[in-house]
């Protein structure tokens, strides 16, 4: 008895073969995309979130200096008046002179002991001789002392704070108090100093408020003198606090907020950035990159069907006439010795295998040739020294700066190496905005960086080494104090025809300027033509 065999369908190899393909390349990109998106979007949290709180703490430096230099000023105007007769006749001109030395102030009052105004500059408010009761004037009268008070509104129902000093006769007998008003909702010193801030793509603001959690400067006016203390930022404001954390608003809304405290007048500045805006860069950055990636996924979709076919035309002829000789096809020519399923289907585990090993082998080669040091953002040694041997094959001349941080060990010893990474991070900044836009910054290892300049002198190196020197001098770093830096410059091919003899000389430069005294540029040159001496 002869059994009939059932036949059984199946997947042909090249459609397997294109699935799995398809499929390997489908769950990289959604693994590759999902990888950087998080890393995208936690750099950019963690990168607004202390670019914020520098924000933050260098505003509330500012108002700090003008508050101070406020009450300064009403010290001064407070002892002119301490033996002068305060009627409006004996002060008037006086006080106007005050208010057009003063770029602090939008009026000046002057109100003697008994509450009542005595004179006013400018002189059309037409409110001598009035008697205020704002909470403002009375607690001035009764602190007799220096004040600053919260946002009220004034007798001329315009919204202000008022910054008071008291009068005292050289006997020690209070007189009254000379009172400043700041303007909240018209041109005032704040907006002056802090500018008026225009709106920005990424929703970035700042703002002010008093030690009572309201607010004195935003830039919508009509918030003005709103109470925010519910705030968890403000809160933290009100006790003295400085940082910068992730906060929820009190209109709801989330943001990444940098806060710093300004002690002279128990104020707060909050610079804050819609933490949404992170998102929408995130997602755009991955869009974009869905677009770039999209052809050549798709060219690799059609070369996969192509080769899988391709790979699978032996088997398939096998199967074919496997099918056909098992069906008594009397057409069937015999099979060719070259057609071999089991070679075959080796040649095609092989080839995917190798095709996987090498997709992952150019992945970790990428990345191993990340081009940018991870602290600073700048041009690594590895590339650096790709584009130097580059330049050296096109003959293009070019002038190497070599810089190191003087005694950037006591930086690290005294504030600590997380303070030593953001001076770091601020000494390239300077770097980068020196640099023209076909020169490369450069980390060179530790505190020594290094600026490629191509077509560049050596004098003209000199000058850009100079310049980069003297803004790190005279700029406040994040430890809040400047440093230095020596520098060494050499040219190619003037002082070496060999790339490592040239990074040899800009070094010795280097070292000559730290034996000079540091802070200082040294070019090789100077070095040869002493040697000559």
């Amino acid at each position: 008895m002869i059994y009939k065999i059932r036949p059984r369908k199946g997947f042909k190899l090249s459609s397997i073969i294109s699935f799995v393909v398809i499929l390997s390349v489908l769950i990289t990109i959604f693994i590759s995309t999902v990888i950087g998106y998080n890393t995208e979007r936690k750099s950019l949290f963690n990168n607004t979130i202390e670019l914020n709180g520098i924000a933050a703490l260098n505003l509330s430096k500012t108002t700090q200096s003008l508050v101070i230099s406020m009450q300064k000023s009403l010290e001064v105007t407070a002892n002119y008046f301490s033996d002068t007769e305060l009627n409006d006749e004996n002060v008037l001109s006086q006080l106007d002179f005050f208010m057009g030395t003063s770029p602090y102030f939008n009026s000046l009052t002057i109100v003697n002991k008994n509450g009542v105004i005595v004179s006013t500059s400018p002189n059309n408010l037409n409110l001598i001789g009035s008697k205020p009761t704002s909470e403002a004037t009375t607690e001035s009268l009764r602190l007799k002392k220096p004040y600053i008070s919260k946002p009220f509104h004034a007798i001329t129902n315009r919204l202000i704070v008022m910054v008071s000093s008291p009068i005292f006769d050289r006997n020690g007998n209070y007189k009254g108090f000379v009172g400043g008003s700041i303007y909240l909702q018209q041109a005032n010193i704040f907006r002056d100093i802090l500018g008026v801030q225009a709106s920005t793509t990424s929703g970035s603001y700042f703002y002010v408020v008093d030690s009572s959690g309201y607010l004195i400067y935003h830039p919508d006016k009509d918030r003005i003198s709103e109470n925010v203390s519910g705030n968890p930022v403000v809160q933290k404001l009100m006790k003295g606090m400085t940082g910068a954390q992730r906060v929820i608003n009190s209109q709801g809304q989330n943001f990444l907020a940098g806060f710093a405290p300004v002690p002279a007048a128990g104020w707060g500045i909050v610079s804050q950035t819609p933490q949404n805006h992170i998102t929408d860069i995130s997602e755009n950055v991955i869009q974009e990159m869905m677009k770039f990636s999209a052809p050549f996924v798709l060219l690799l979709v059609i070369l996969s069907f192509w080769l899988s076919r391709k790979l699978a035309h032996p088997l398939n002829r096998l199967a074919t006439y496997a099918s056909r000789l098992s069906g008594g096809d009397e057409k069937l020519k015999p099979l060719q010795a070259d057609v071999s399923w089991n070679y075959e289907a080796n040649q095609l585990v092989d080839t995917v295998a190798v095709a996987f090993n090498k997709l992952r082998a150019q992945k970790e080669e990428l990345h191993a040739e990340a081009n940018t040091d991870a602290l600073t953002g700048l041009t690594n040694r590895r590339t650096m020294g790709a584009i130097t041997t580059l330049w050296k094959q096109q003959g293009t001349p070019f002038s190497v700066i070599i810089m190191d941080l003087d005694h950037f060990k006591n930086v690290n010893d005294r504030h600590g190496h997380q303070m030593g990474d953001e001076v770091l991070k601020f000494v390239a900044g300077i770097m980068v905005s020196e640099k023209g836009p076909e020169d490369y910054c450069c980390r060179f290892g530790g505190e020594e960086f290094t600026m490629l300049l191509p077509h560049a002198t050596e004098a003209e190196a000199v000058q850009v080494a100079e310049r980069i020197r003297l803004r790190i001098q005279q700029s406040v770093t994040p430890i809040g104090e400047s440093v230095t830096m020596s520098l060494g410059v050499a040219t190619f091919p003037d002082a070496a025809e060999e790339v490592v003899e040239l990074f040899k000389f800009a070094d010795q430069a280097l070292y000559q300027a730290k034996r000079d005294g540091r802070n200082r540029t040294v070019a090789y040159s100077s070095l040869m033509n002493m040697a000559r001496i």
